[in-house]
């Protein structure tokens, strides 16, 4: 009797972890499920290759001037134009979608405005 009585209890306390455990995993947000695998890759490959850009730069004002507070200094100059460059282009981007969007917009806008101003008799 005692193992019939305990194999129906087991199947209770098991499930019962399992749902605890699903609780406890961290959950993906919408945006994170969005993202399709190439747009992970092509982060991975940008970061590469500031790394790449940077530790190159280094090396090359190491070797050349043999002096490592130099080679710091070049490298820490070589990241912010680096960052200035890329905070450059995104603002640029940012202005052509607006003007892009804007002027799409600024049609319709005066469309319906001709047609709120025709007076009906």
């Amino acid at each position: 009797m005692m193992p019939a009585a305990a194999s129906a209890a087991e199947p209770a306390a098991a499930s019962a972890p399992r749902t605890a455990r699903r609780m406890l995993r961290p959950t993906s947000s919408q945006h994170d499920l969005a993202k399709k695998p190439g747009e992970r890759r092509a982060l991975h490959i940008f970061c590469r290759l500031v790394g790449l850009i940077l530790c190159s730069n280094a090396s090359m004002v190491y070797f050349a001037l043999d002096s490592l507070r130099l080679a710091v200094v070049t490298t820490l100059a070589c990241s912010l134009l680096l960052q200035a460059c890329y905070f450059g282009r995104l603002l640029f981007l940012i202005r052509q979608s607006s003007r892009a969007r804007g002027t799409r917009h600024r049609g319709q806008h005066a469309d319906s405005s001709r047609k709120a101003r025709v007076s009906v008799v």
